[in-house]
Order: structure tokens, then sequence, then C-alpha cells
């Protein structure tokens, strides 16, 4: 019987926090931030099937490192008393929420603007990330604390709601930052438009525990404002819990790495909401279209939106490989018809848009999991250059490691299905 639990912890920063996502704010802007939007969580969803419990975290962050994940991870593991392998940590890759200011090395050079040039054990960056562990335990803690027997289904189908930044020119490669101010520069569609939900359903009662991602980046507030956001994933997840009554909803960033949301860099605030209830209602219709477990409702067997009875409801499969000398912690997760890729990339939409045609059955790739290495462009992108290719460059990748890592992935999904 599969068992499942939420919390949540409030991890929104204080105004002494600067902003994370863009370097001009570091450049050209002045330390902190301006104030609440609105607030930050850290969100635990813990699941059991009989054996020992496994959990999955997101914060609404834009990055942390591998270090610090691993840290997160083991406090999330003691506070479920599951072990660290079996607990994924997601970031919601906002652009609005604060730079931890880890030490530059946390990163590698791929992130120096990220991170703090010298150890500064005072800095509001840092007080901030020495508190993330507790919050995150106590989110957990409750969320175990309480489990309920649910059914499990998943569902997946194309959401527009962002456009590939990277337009190929007569001139070269460039990119369109924002459809407003780049209106010369046609862009496509994003690559992977498919929107995946995962629902698990209170057997008997009015509880739904709704994981769900898709790949366009938390980037409706652009490098000018200075307000808290979880941007729009947080309006998406109230949106959800508004529509479906006793849903909690938690998102795990896609593969974001090349894509936009069509309202993207926006000077009002409130654009945030507009892209929120986009997201949020699409989910929320798709979630009407979910059937999960068997029509009694009794928890005997688990059923999906894409099969028949799941002999087994949660599998999990993690694995530490190295590129470059870094080290990327890799988790894939059965969880009811569903399977979650994870990494710590910021990968391509086509490299999601392959995972998909290797892996059987809704697949919801997450990036920015267990830590954050920066991008990881396809090997085409690779002949093209620019940003994210030179990014991925100075950490040491090459054409054809995405692929690799790909491959890595579906590996793993293939020895859980």
């Amino acid at each position: 019987m599969l068992k499942a639990g939420f919390a949540r912890a409030d991890i929104t920063p204080p105004t002494d926090c600067t902003l994370q996502g863009y370097e001009f704010r570091f450049a050209d802007l002045p330390p902190g931030n301006d104030g609440v939007r609105d607030p930050l969580a850290a969100r635990a969803l813990v699941v059991r099937d009989g054996s020992s419990p496994a959990a999955v975290v997101s914060l609404d962050l834009c990055i942390v490192s591998t270090r610090l994940a691993r840290r997160l991870r083991q406090a999330a593991a003691d506070a479920a008393r599951t072990t660290a392998d079996r607990v994924l940590l997601c970031c919601t890759h906002t652009h609005s929420g604060p730079a931890l200011d880890e030490p530059k090395d946390a990163y590698g050079p791929e992130a120096g603007w990220a991170a703090a040039d010298e150890a500064q054990p005072n800095s509001p960056g840092r007080r901030y990330a020495a508190g993330l562990a507790e919050k995150v335990k106590q989110a957990v803690a409750r969320a175990a604390g309480l489990l309920y027997p649910v059914t499990a289904a998943a569902q997946e189908a194309p959401l527009g709601l962002g456009y590939c930044r990277r337009v190929a020119t007569a001139e070269g490669l460039r990119h369109n930052w924002n459809p407003q101010e780049y209106a010369d520069l046609p862009c496509p569609p994003m690559s992977d438009p498919a929107c995946t939900a995962v629902a698990l359903r209170q057997v008997g009662g009015p509880r739904s525990f709704v994981l769900w991602s898709i790949g366009a980046h938390p980037v409706v507030l652009g490098k000018t404002s200075r307000v808290v956001s979880a941007d729009y994933p947080g309006a998406a997840n109230r949106h959800i819990e508004h529509l479906v009554g006793g849903a909690r909803a938690m998102f795990l960033c896609g593969a974001a790495g090349n894509s936009h949301p069509w309202l993207a860099t926006q000077e009002d605030p409130a654009a945030v909401e507009a892209v929120g209830r986009a997201a949020g209602s699409f989910v929320a219709l798709m979630m009407g279209g979910l059937r999960g477990g068997p029509p009694n409702g009794k928890p005997a067997g688990e059923s999906g939106a894409t099969g028949g009875p799941i002999a087994s409801p949660l599998a999990i499969a993690s694995r530490t490989v190295e590129f470059a000398g870094r080290p990327l912690d890799l988790s894939v997760w059965r969880l009811g018809p569903a399977t979650i890729a994870a990494a710590p990339v910021e990968l391509f939409g086509e490299l999601s848009g392959e995972l998909r045609r290797r892996i059987a059955g809704p697949v919801i790739v997450a990036t920015c999991a267990n830590g954050w290495t920066g991008y990881w462009p396809t090997a085409a992108a690779f002949e093209q250059g620019v940003y994210e290719v030179d990014s991925a460059r100075r950490a040491g990748r090459a054409p054809g490691d995405s692929e690799k890592l790909v491959d890595i992935l579906a590996e793993m999904a293939g020895a859980l299905a």
C-alpha cells in the first residue's frame, strides 16, 4: 500500500539577502532586496510503500551546490528515518530567490558570479544557507508524521508555456531574453512543451498531492526586479490548490536550459500571476482527467493514466557519476505510472524530449536537482556557441557529454522498469 504525506516550511529571506539569477544584480545594483512579493517555501512529500520511506523536497531557490544539496538530503533523510539516496532535493530555479553566498569552488568555474569570492561566514547569504537544513528537517518530519493511503496516477500533455531563447540568424546565434524587448527577433516555441503531473490521491478522503513539471525558466521577473518571489511556479502552485480542493502542489523544474516563458523578465510583478494561472489551470485540468486506483477506492492496487495495475508503486535508483571531475548525484524514481529522472544540471529541452522518447509512460525531467553544475547543451548547440556553451566549456564539458548523461538516465530508468 502506498502512503504519502506533505508539509511545507517558510524559507523567505530577510531584506539583507541579495537575489540570485542575474549577474546584473551583483554588478550594478546595491546589495539586498526590496521585500517580499510572495513567500518562498520548502515543500516536502514523503512516500512509503511498506519499505523504507522516501522524500521529495522542493525549495523555492534558484540553485544550491552539490555539496550543500548533499547536506540537505542527509538532513531530510534523518527526519524521515531513511537514507540520503532515497531523498530527491530540487530547486524550483526561481530567479527571485536569495543568493546563498556559498564558496566559489562549491559550484565550479562556470558560476563564479553566483558565489562568494572569499569565505564570508557572517554574510547574509551564508547565514541564510546555514539555516536551510533545519527548515528542510522541519518540513520532512511533519510530512513523515502523517501519511495517508493514496492511489497514484499521472498524465503528460503539451503546454506551450514558453519559447526557445536561442535564435539562429544569418549573423549567427542570438538570444531573445524577452519577446517584448527583442521584438525584432522572432523565436521558435520551446522544443519540449510537455507538462507532466503526478497525483497521489487519498483513499476515501479529500487530500491530493501533486508533483508537476515543465521546462520553462522561472524568469517572469527579470534582472531589474528586486522583490522576493517564487515566480510563476509559486503562483501556479497556489492556483492548483485553489482550483482543486484539498490539493498540495509541488513544482520540479524541467529542462529549461534554453527556454523562457512567453512573459519573461517583466517590469510588472503582476505578470507572475498571469503565467502562474496559465500553468496552474492546465495542471488542474489534467488532474480532472487522471484516473488512479480501482473504482471502489480501495488501496489494494494502483493504476495510472497510461496502463493497468502497477506491481510496485515506488522504486528508486541512485548513481553518482563524474564529468570533468565534477560529481553528479543522479536519481531516478518510479512513482506509480510515472518516472522522475533527476540530475543537477540545466538541461536543454531537446534532451528532455529524447528522454521522453526512451522512457515509457509519463516522465518528469527534474533539473537543478541534487545540486547544480551549470548548463548542459546539446552537441548541436556546442557548434553554435555563445552564453550557455561558453559556460559549459569553462566547466570542462565537451560536445556529447549531455547526450551521455541522457544515456545514463535512460539506462537507470530502464533498470527500474
